[in-house]
């Protein structure tokens, strides 16, 4: 079976999505988590040995370049915080190591011709747009992107039945049990987390997705 390096694991939605392609996945990363649903190691993700895997999926920390962060300096008096950008630091990682990579991050942020992704392009329930930069050459999906009717974060599902995956707070018409199974029925089934997890996974549709090309790549690859 081929195996897949997860750095920056979180709870486990690309390495679910990358499970569902058919890969061996082992995650890193920094901090303990304890749902992730694979084999795991707490460890720096950028020191982390990345010998013996066939594929290096990285999703290094977005908060340095996600949109919400000049929401929150708008709201906080120009405060935001201090976030790492490690995107180019783990590209160089991974372009000195070889073989098939993947990095992924928000919208926005510098990746090289990344290919972007919508969860309306998986018929989910959130739109959650992620970019993903490889050194493969990944093609889109044939559906294209349509508009949600999604309201704004906190206040409830939309008439398409979308709804704003983002934050701690309430959401209106939903008690807080029913957020979470909501939430995880939006993002294409993440039972096994927690709500703050589910606030910044990744869609496993999406890394399944990728994860097929790949799967159909690196077998063509080895039977020649």
């Amino acid at each position: 079976m081929l195996r897949l390096l997860d750095l920056f694991c979180g709870a486990g939605g690309a390495a679910m999505g990358y499970h569902r392609a058919g890969f061996q996945v082992v995650g890193v990363d920094i901090n303990p988590q304890p749902r992730f649903p694979f084999e795991f190691h707490q460890a720096d993700a950028l020191t982390y040995p990345l010998d013996g895997f066939d594929v290096i999926h990285a999703s290094p920390p977005c908060q340095g370049y996600s949109r919400a962060k000049w929401l929150s300096m708008a709201r906080n008096r120009g405060k935001y915080g201090i976030h790492d950008r490690l995107i180019d630091q783990v590209r160089e990682k991974l372009t000195e190591h070889g073989g098939p990579w993947v990095i992924e991050n928000v919208a926005g942020a510098p990746l090289h011709k990344p290919i972007r992704l919508f969860g309306s392009q998986f018929w989910l329930l959130t739109q959650r747009q992620r970019w993903f930069e490889s050194n493969i050459s990944l093609k889109p999906p044939s559906t294209p992107m349509r508009r949600m009717k999604t309201p704004s974060a906190g206040n409830g599902i939309g008439p398409d039945g979308s709804i704003c995956i983002c934050g701690n707070g309430g959401v209106r018409g939903l008690k807080a049990a029913e957020i979470v199974s909501y939430w995880s029925k939006a993002l294409g089934g993440v039972d096994w987390m927690i709500r703050r997890e589910m606030a910044e996974c990744i869609p496993p549709a999406y890394t399944e997705f990728i994860g097929k090309q790949l799967m159909e790549i690196l077998n063509a690859k080895n039977h020649t």
